[in-house]
């Protein structure tokens, strides 16, 4: 290894040197986009390697084993010798290690899909949503409690849903402990709890001569006390990262700590790398014109190296089809390029046109996952028993969305006997089942002329009807306020089917469509064009062109991100600014911020984060968040020259009137008593009927295009 004054430090500017070269006692060091963090630790184990100290009392940690492997890799390179004894890696797996030295048991540790699989069940029993978005977020519930030491039992809760969250938390840790394994939150918690034995803290504090941590804005608090007891009585601690940076606080990461290193340690040195080599002057400026709102950070103005290259790009297409249209065009000359987004469903509109257009991408697997939401996936078994009225799995999925109220499993076997005999569908069958009650027959006739209607539809017209006719979209309201859930959420992915089906004429395109969207995502291709993640994903990756869309109110910030007790709202909103900051310093050397008009067919606003850059798009639009935003009587989208109109609107003209007499092939005659405009994807008129069976309430133009509705000669 080379000495100090050539090697280590000849290729540093001041503030990099001066952390490399730190001598006793802690360190924090600010390093922000781009600054060389990796670099300055790297260097840093080398420079102590370099005075003496054994690689036996260093301790490394890292956030991911990718960048363990990475760091270990360019030691052992730099040192040119191997670096045995070396403690470094991720917190889960030093602190296993320290676990098993002190004669500490470590039972089995729980794969990734048995935890799914438990917290599934677990939510299943207790008649819960159990979709692949509620496993998710119970998970992160729990390492979220468990990342600040609060176990089930000191979980004081009062509302019925808190209530609900602490009987799965104790039913999945009394699981655990039955079955004798751990997951891997409970090697951060073990750790902690055997460093409270005196006899352990004499062994291990102390042990290692200096303690360095890289992404220290990320740490939670069951690592940050473990990091307290571990430290050197002489204060070695050496931390880096950056407070602009902490995205994580679902995770219970909490950049205040970097600020209690201060507190803990005394004296503790500050050091903060300012230069960012990564990207241009006009991307730093933007990224700094935005992140100085934030208060709670440790001041810092990064400077570039002079770079320059193009300024960023608004961009304002008039809705999420446009938008990707206008990024797919931007793709033909082989730059890299990453497209970042809010929220995983966002993604779904460019992995469209990435499939049609046979653009090679990657994205990550959760991503990638929309036309797999149980929502989708309901609307998409009402598509594929229009074509298939013989689709058991199918007719299963949505017999009771909405309710019909055939419960149970012996009507599967006795429909199928009763096809069988008489040559009907299962579909048909069902209205013949024995026993019904006479309101049971009539949902189920219902529902089988509602879907031999949607034959006669293309893709638009049948989710609408779905939606609107079929009443779908009551069932999710009902459902959302039963569970719990937030309705907006709920209905979004239908939201977002919506506007999906207005690329396609024909049902079978779409279904075709999402068959080959699965294939292509669950296929990751070698050299990808396209990188395409959320923000958070995004973090510690660099690309030459990076385009940020979707950037409305109430996305950033997100409006489940801002349902916070309000003496934590102002936090909140930091962390979303720091969430669109990681994005836009993703950038090295393109940058592009959207900003469609609508989105799911209604007026949206811009971010707030926008008006701070010195956004002066979107003049025209409505002012107010995206639920405050005028629903459009039809969806906004660029229609190319080829796509037919909705054939139902020739009925637009007609008029209907409350009071007109109006004919239904199943019905009969009826009385108009309410008539309501309907905008959405399928625009037209709600009329709600009296026939002598009952009142109804129709799409009156898809009734007319259908030939349900007959008006009065």
């Amino acid at each position: 290894m080379q000495g100090t004054g050539t090697f280590l430090t000849a290729d540093l500017n001041d503030s990099q040197k001066a952390a490399v070269t730190h001598g006793e006692g802690a360190a924090v060091v600010f390093a922000g986009p781009g600054s060389g963090k990796t670099t300055v630790l790297t260097r840093r184990v080398l420079y102590l390697l370099e005075q003496g100290v054994s690689p036996e009392r260093l301790m490394v940690v890292t956030f991911t084993r990718a960048a363990a492997r990475e760091m270990k890799n360019r030691l052992v390179q730099a040192a040119g010798r191997p670096l045995s004894g070396l403690w470094i890696g991720t917190f889960h797996s030093l602190f296993l290690s320290l676990l098993r030295r002190s004669g500490r048991s470590v039972p089995r540790l729980l794969k990734e899909t048995e935890q799914t699989q438990w917290l599934r069940q677990l939510l299943i029993e207790r008649e819960q949503l159990a979709d692949d978005e509620a496993v998710s977020t119970l998970l992160n519930q729990i390492g979220l409690c468990k990342g600040n030491l609060i176990l089930p039992d000191r979980l004081k809760v009062k509302k019925e849903k808190n209530i609900l969250f602490r009987d799965l938390y104790q039913a999945y840790e009394s699981r655990k402990q039955l079955s004798g394994v751990w997951d891997y939150d409970d090697i951060l918690v073990e750790t902690y709890r055997l460093l409270q034995d005196p006899r352990q803290q004499s062994v291990w504090c102390g042990y290692w001569e200096h303690v360095l941590v890289d992404e220290f804005q990320d740490i939670n608090r069951v690592q940050f006390e473990t990091l307290r007891i571990l430290a050197p009585p002489s204060g070695n601690l050496f931390v880096v990262g950056d407070d602009d940076q902490a995205i994580y606080s679902f995770r219970g990461s909490d950049p205040r700590l970097m600020q209690e290193v201060r507190t803990w340690f005394s004296p503790c040195r500050t050091i903060v790398l300012s230069t960012n080599y990564r990207s241009t002057e006009s991307v730093i400026a933007l990224g700094q014109r935005l992140i100085r709102h934030n208060r709670r950070r440790q001041e810092k103005t990064l400077t570039g190296t002079g770079k320059q290259g193009p300024d960023p790009v608004w961009m304002e297409p008039a809705d999420e089809e446009e938008e990707a249209r206008q990024i797919l065009a931007r793709l033909d000359d082989g730059v890299e390029t990453a497209v970042l987004y809010r929220t995983s469903t966002q993604a779904r509109a460019m992995i469209d046109a990435l499939v049609r257009a046979d653009v090679p991408f990657a994205v990550a697997e959760g991503d990638a996952s929309f036309y797999r939401r149980w929502q989708v996936l309901d609307v998409m078994a009402y598509l594929r028993l229009a074509d298939n009225p013989n689709d058991l799995d199918a007719l299963v999925r949505i017999i009771n969305k909405p309710k019909r109220y055939l419960f149970g499993e012996d009507w599967m076997d006795q429909v199928w006997t009763i096809s069988q005999k008489t040559g009907q569908s299962l579909l048909q069958a069902l209205a013949d089942l024995p026993g019904l009650e006479s309101y049971q027959r009539r949902l189920l006739q219902k529902l089988a002329m509602d879907v031999a209607a949607l034959r006669g539809m293309n893709a638009s017209e049948a989710v609408a009807y779905i939606r609107e006719q079929i009443g779908y979209d009551a069932f999710l309201s009902s459902f959302a306020q039963d569970t719990g859930n937030d309705e907006s959420a709920v209905k979004e992915p239908v939201e977002e089917l919506a506007v999906a089906a207005t690329q396609f004429s024909g049902r079978d395109e779409l279904l075709h469509h999402v068959t080959k969207v699965n294939e292509v995502v669950s296929h990751r291709p070698e050299q990808p064009r396209v990188h395409l993640m959320t923000f958070h994903r995004a973090k510690g990756l660099e690309f030459d062109r990076v385009f940020l869309i979707g950037l409305h109110s109430m996305v950033l910030p997100h409006r489940r991100s801002l349902q916070v007790p309000e003496h934590k709202k102002a936090e909140a909103w930091e962390e979303e600014r720091r969430l669109l900051y990681v994005g836009i310093t993703r950038a090295r050397r393109e940058l592009f911020l959207s900003v469609s008009r609508t989105r799911q067919g209604k007026r949206v606003a811009p971010s707030p984060f926008l008006r701070e850059m010195g956004f002066a798009g979107g003049s025209d639009r409505k002012e107010g968040t995206a639920e405050e935003g005028k629903r459009m009587p039809s969806v906004s989208v660029s229609v190319s020259s080829s796509r037919r109109p909705q054939p139902q609107q020739k009925f637009h003209g007609e008029a209907v009137r409350v009071g007109d007499r109006i004919r239904h092939v199943k019905w009969g005659e009826g009385e108009v008593i309410e008539v309501a405009p309907i905008g959405g994807v399928a625009p037209g008129r709600k009329v709600v009927i009296r026939f002598s069976a009952g009142v109804q309430s129709l799409h009156y133009e898809l009734s007319r295009q259908l030939g349900l509705l007959l008006p009065e000669e």
